[in-house]
């Protein structure tokens, strides 16, 4: 039972290296954590300034509990936190994980409590940040979201709802989300489904969302190859269209030794702004271990306005423990 209680660990902590601080009459704790520090420059429109910034991407810390009720059966709690730079010397610190449920041996994993939703894990994306208009949500965590998770290695699923993402405002603001997928040798396939009212649009805007994302990658020994094909229509609290969109976004990856080198290409077509645009991007990660890894990026971005774009690049190193 101790490698049961150690595996459901590791995956609830989302990390290989999480370690093992206890384990004890059926309880088992793990603790995981990264750090990320990126040199970068964002897309700059003509007539714009856009500082290069060097900064602290994210630092999280995640503890993860296990407690076996019965055999098959355990107990989980899990408690995470994030750090995310801003124009303060102070940053921001936040809890993004903060959860109780079960975990069945045979059934899957039932969670409720602060966490992100199913739909946080779509996209095929390679890119770390210069990667632009991809298939996603504004938001894709809430406090009161019921999560329910399945995988026996073949075919997974899973589903989330959050009860309010307003979070505590006088709308009501709510989401369902759900991912169905299966895997064959190289072969992997899953749809991605998002369904809001009165949710986050943007960062100033609330409004309807349902849209859906359909995703294939090929492993095939060095290489890797993906495509993905999604659609998001939005209504604003009105109910006036405000977005249309189509999205295509073509991926491929050759791993030699410990580099990866990646070629990214998105494409939106925007029906209601009649706006569509191009993003290319390559990406190079040299893994140093299993904790350690560097990368450089740069992304180039052009649509049907008369506006022009300079490029974005990205310097950064990850460690995870």
């Amino acid at each position: 039972m101790k490698k049961t209680l150690i595996a459901l660990a590791v995956l609830a902590a989302g990390s290989a290296s999480a370690a093992e601080i206890y384990n004890q009459d059926g309880v088992a704790v793990t603790v995981s954590g990264a750090g990320e520090v990126q040199l970068y420059q964002a897309y700059e429109k003509d007539g714009e300034d856009v500082s290069t910034k060097l900064r602290l991407d994210d630092m999280q810390l995640n503890t993860h509990g296990t407690i076996e009720v019965a055999e098959g059966l355990n107990a989980i709690v899990g408690l995470d936190f994030t750090f995310e730079d801003n124009d303060h010397a102070e940053g921001n610190v936040k809890t993004d994980g903060s959860y109780i449920g079960f975990a069945y041996a045979d059934y899957g994993t039932i969670t409720y409590g602060r966490q992100y939703l199913i739909t946080d894990d779509s996209g095929i994306g390679a890119d770390f940040e210069v990667g632009k208009k991809q298939y996603g949500q504004q938001t894709t965590v809430g406090k009161d979201v019921v999560k329910y998770v399945y995988d026996n290695g073949t075919f997974y699923f899973g589903l989330s709802h959050d009860l309010d993402e307003s979070e505590g405002t006088t709308v009501d603001a709510t989401s369902t989300d759900g991912r169905v997928g299966f895997r064959y040798e190289g072969l992997d396939a899953r749809l991605y489904i998002y369904s809001g009212d009165d949710v986050d649009l943007t960062s100033t805007t609330t409004g309807d969302e349902d849209s859906f994302n359909l995703e294939v990658t090929y492993e095939m020994d060095a290489f890797n190859f993906a495509a993905s094909y999604g659609q998001i229509e939005q209504d604003d609290q009105a109910g006036k269209e405000v977005a249309d969109i189509d999205i295509i976004e073509l991926v491929g990856s050759y791993t030699m030794d410990k580099t990866t080198f990646s070629l990214g290409y998105v494409h939106n077509d925007d029906d209601t702004s009649n706006v569509d645009g191009d993003n290319i991007y390559g990406v190079v990660v040299y893994k140093m271990n299993a904790n350690v890894r560097t990368y450089a990026e740069i992304g180039f971005y052009d649509d049907s306005t008369s506006t022009d774009y300079d490029p974005a690049y990205t310097l950064g190193m990850e460690v995870k423990f």
